[in-house]
């Protein structure tokens, strides 16, 4: 028993929030750089940012297989490139949603938790 409760503290402990990194139906999440796997500025001013694992999970038509959309006319779109990056830098949690049955897979909006 006291070799078993070891161990479960020492999965609390050390196993790195990155591992948790992947994508669900609605949105991917992770903890800074883990919740993408790429980020490419196209000249139509587009902002692509490559999925990370699980990325077949979501109900959207990833651009080239690989990427979600963040399109140059959305509203907050400086704002939500700003929270990418700062989650990032940052190492915080994010979550990145995305318009489901979308044609290139458009985000949404993101999450960012302190």
């Amino acid at each position: 028993m006291r070799w078993f409760m070891k161990n479960i503290i020492f999965m609390l402990f050390f196993i790195t929030p990155a591992s948790w990194a992947g994508c669900n139906n609605i949105a991917c999440y992770g903890v800074g750089k883990d919740v993408l796997t790429r980020t490419y500025l196209a000249s139509s001013g587009n902002i692509y940012i490559g999925a990370p694992v699980g990325k077949e999970n979501l109900k959207c038509d990833l651009y080239s297989g690989e990427y979600m959309t963040l399109k140059m006319n959305h509203l907050l779109y400086r704002e939500i490139y700003s929270t990418i990056l700062t989650g990032i830098a940052a190492q915080k949690q994010l979550q990145i949603r995305i318009v489901e049955n979308s044609p290139e897979c458009e985000i949404e909006y993101v999450t960012m938790t302190p």
